[in-house]
Parts: structure tokens; C-alpha cells; sequence
């Protein structure tokens, strides 16, 4: 392992740990109060977040911070399965148990990491890594470990599993795109047709109750997130020859669109568009 390796698992694992702590801290307020849908939502994209980095550095974590497991009605899990596997059926004290034993376990294998001595570097010799290859099944099994709104699967999930990553990003912004004009009723289209229903004064979408600066600013805020999409994202891949090979960037795109998707399912119409 060189300097550079050292750095970027080092950080990895921080953001891994600082991920259940933020999970656990939501999930604990959860417990104590009701959440509304939003912040449920909120909630389970953290979760499938800090799964997904698991996922990632899983081979390091059991190499530097062990394998360790929590006993459940006589049945050893792995703690890291046990809390954030979407498949998994918590019992809520086992659960902050299982999330405590992961964040011990990240602990470990920082303070290992951090050990290792670096000798004599060649810089010559270094290489900035890329995430390892996987086969064509364990790739397709990805789109699987993050839970997507189910337009961004109905119209991405093929073609992500069959490799065609630049074009399950277009599909996934065109619903976008299309999901916006169909429920403000606009005939507009992209960057002109975002601007215009979600403007902050008199959106035709609002996506929240715009009664404060803070929700004037959210409002504002996604509304370039909306046209930069179009702008950024949507209209490279449909005019250029845009070739995306990397299946964990498709996810972050697909999960950008997936977030769009959810915000607008959850604005509320003021007014029907023209």
C-alpha cells in the first residue's frame, strides 16, 4: 500500500463510519417520534447510502478491523448485514447493538490503516486506482443494493444490467423531464420547462410550504438542480456521443434522478400550468 492507497481507504473508512453514526442518530429519533413520510424517505436513502459504501469496502474492512458478529436468537449475523441490509428484519435493540459493533469494527480498522507504516515511494510507480472490476452478474446485482424510485428502475434496470449505462441515464432524466411536465401541465420542455415550475414565487410544484427563507432556498436550490440535470446531464447524453463505462458512476447519476423523481412526487401542485 502506498501514501496515496493509505489516504483514499483512510478517508473511505471515515465517511463509512461518519455514515452509521448519522444513521443511528436518525434512527434513534425514529424510536422516539413519529416520522413523517419525508423524513422516512430520508431515512432509507441514508441507510441504502451507507449499505452501498459498505459493499464497497467490505474486503478491507474484514482485513483490518475483523470479522466480527452479533448473536440473535442463536443465529450469528454480521452487524453491518443486520442494520443496513434492506432485506434484513430488525429488532431495534439488536439493531443500534449491530450498528454500535459496526462502528466499532470501522474503528478498528482505521486505527490498523492508520498503523501501517509507509516506506520508500517511488512516485513514479503510483497509480490512482479505480473501483475493482466486477463480472457482468455482480455488476447488475448492484442496482439491487440501493432502492431507487421505481420509475428510475422501470425504465433503467435493463439497460443498467446489460451494460448500457449511457443510455439508462438519459432514460432515467427523459422520466424526469416527463414527470415534471405531466404533473405541472406545462407543454415546455428541459431547462425552460424546470425554471418555470419551480420557480420560487408562484412555482407551479412547490416542494414545501414556502413560508420561511430556509424554504424559499430549498426551492430555489432544487430548481437548478432540476435545470442543471437537463442542461448537464439529460441533454449530453442525448446530443453527444457521451460514452459512460463505469457502472458505480451510473448509480450516482441514477440515484440524482432518483432523488429528482421522489422530489417531485412529493411537491404539491398550486396550479395547473399553461
Amino acid at each position: 500500500m502506498n501514501e496515496l492507497e493509505k489516504k483514499k481507504l483512510l478517508n473511505d473508512l471515515n465517511s463509512l463510519k461518519k455514515g452509521l453514526l448519522d444513521y443511528k442518530k436518525r434512527q434513534e429519533r425514529h424510536v422516539s417520534m413519529k416520522f413523517t413520510k419525508g423524513q422516512m424517505k430520508r431515512l432509507d436513502d441514508l441507510r441504502a447510502k451507507t449499505w452501498l459504501k459498505f459493499r464497497w469496502l467490505k474486503d478491507p474492512i474484514a482485513k483490518y478491523g475483523g470479522n466480527g458478529s452479533i448473536k440473535i436468537a442463536s443465529i450469528k449475523y454480521n452487524p453491518f448485514e443486520y442494520s443496513l441490509n434492506p432485506r434484513s428484519l430488525h429488532i431495534v435493540p439488536k439493531l443500534f447493538d449491530a450498528l454500535d459493533m459496526a462502528v466499532n469494527t470501522v474503528s478498528t480498522a482505521i486505527r490498523e490503516v492508520e498503523a501501517i507504516s509507509i516506506k520508500s515511494i517511488d512516485w513514479r510507480d503510483i497509480k490512482i486506482t479505480k473501483q475493482p472490476k466486477k463480472n457482468a452478474k455482480e455488476t447488475a446485482s448492484l442496482l439491487d443494493t440501493i432502492q431507487l424510485h421505481p420509475k428510475v428502475v422501470e425504465v433503467s434496470k435493463s439497460l443498467f444490467e446489460t451494460g448500457h449505462y449511457t443510455q439508462a441515464i438519459f432514460e432515467a432524466f427523459k422520466a424526469v423531464n416527463n414527470s415534471v411536465k405531466k404533473k405541472a401541465g406545462l407543454s415546455l420542455d428541459g431547462k425552460t420547462l424546470m425554471s418555470k415550475a419551480f420557480k420560487e414565487d408562484a412555482p407551479v410544484i412547490k416542494l414545501n410550504e414556502l413560508l420561511t427563507q430556509s424554504d424559499k432556498d430549498e426551492q430555489e436550490g432544487f430548481k437548478f438542480l432540476f435545470m442543471g440535470a437537463m442542461v448537464g446531464i439529460r441533454n449530453p447524453k442525448a446530443h453527444d456521443n457521451v460514452i459512460q463505462t463505469d457502472p458505480f458512476r451510473t448509480l450516482e447519476y441514477l440515484g440524482f434522478a432518483s432523488l429528482l423523481m421522489k422530489r417531485i412526487e412529493e411537491g404539491e401542485v398550486t396550479r395547473r400550468g399553461k
